[in-house]
């Protein structure tokens, strides 16, 4: 469960800021929710001091051998089977108490995912209660 802190909204995108209820750590979410078809939802619905049930997808990929460790490496390791979530396939991560969420390209990138340094770019909101990012509802064949 997390809390919403903040909002910031930009031209196409936005960023929410939340707060994990049970581990105190603040996140700062990319949300991009609202830029597909008009007909889906998305998470505008989100309310600053609101509660909800939140997936967070980590992006950017494993630490290479030559990288230096800096602020964005987190200490990952699997803590589930693949999910699937829309048309993708992702996998449960754990890092530092907080749940967050790899696609299964990376889980192959990676090789062996019982421990691992992840370079996290973005953060990413790709499911709120219910609602699942529409990006995630669609694939590019392109």
């Amino acid at each position: 469960m997390y809390e919403v802190l903040s909002i910031e909204e930009a031209s196409m995108t936005r960023y929410v800021h939340l707060r994990n209820c049970e581990t105190g750590a603040i996140e700062h979410c990319f949300d991009d929710s609202d830029v597909r078809d008009e007909d889906q939802k998305d998470f505008g619905f989100m309310k600053v001091g609101e509660r909800y049930d939140c997936k967070i997808m980590l992006f950017g990929g494993p630490l290479e051998p030559d990288e230096e460790i800096t602020e964005k490496c987190m200490v990952c390791r699997q803590i589930g089977p693949i999910e699937k979530l829309g048309l993708y396939n992702i996998i449960p991560v754990e890092s530092g108490g907080n749940i967050y969420y790899i696609t299964d390209d990376d889980a192959e990138e990676i090789g062996n995912i019982d421990e691992f340094v992840y370079v996290a770019t973005r953060k990413d909101l790709v499911q709120v209660d219910d609602v699942i990012s529409p990006r995630l509802l669609w694939r590019y064949n392109g």
